[in-house]
């Protein structure tokens, strides 16, 4: 067993992981890491939450691969490359949808439109 092995043998792959970073409570499910989400517990936590929430996506999108390797679902490397391979990719997939969401939010409310606002300004008669 070499130093980047995991105790079932896995190589963890390295790099950012964009579906640990993104997916987190579910990466930390699928990854059959349950003792992790006790973590979450911290989110309960009044301004806690806000420094939790940032040090943890971080923390996740850093040791994602690692952790997923540290998981017991995994037969072979094969398995595990395709789930974090596709992990990843749905990550990406979710990172670029909040991405186009957030820019369309904030050109809207910098265009002085605000969604409950559209049917009162359309609907007033001037006198």
């Amino acid at each position: 067993m070499t130093m980047d092995q995991t105790n079932n043998g896995i190589v963890p792959k390295q790099g950012w992981s964009w579906g640990g970073f993104m997916l987190n409570a579910s990466f930390l499910i699928g990854a059959k890491r349950y003792k992790l989400l006790w973590w979450w517990l911290l989110a309960l936590i009044p301004i806690v939450n806000i420094v939790f929430w940032i040090a943890m996506l971080i923390y996740l999108g850093i040791n994602g691969h690692k952790i997923a390797a540290e998981g017991t679902q995994f037969a072979n490397q094969s398995e595990y490359d395709g789930y974090v391979k596709g992990l990843d990719h749905a990550g990406k997939v979710v990172f670029f949808v909040v991405l186009v969401v957030l820019v369309i939010v904030i050109v809207a409310l910098l265009a002085g439109f605000s969604f409950a606002g559209l049917h009162q300004a359309a609907t007033m008669t001037q006198y």
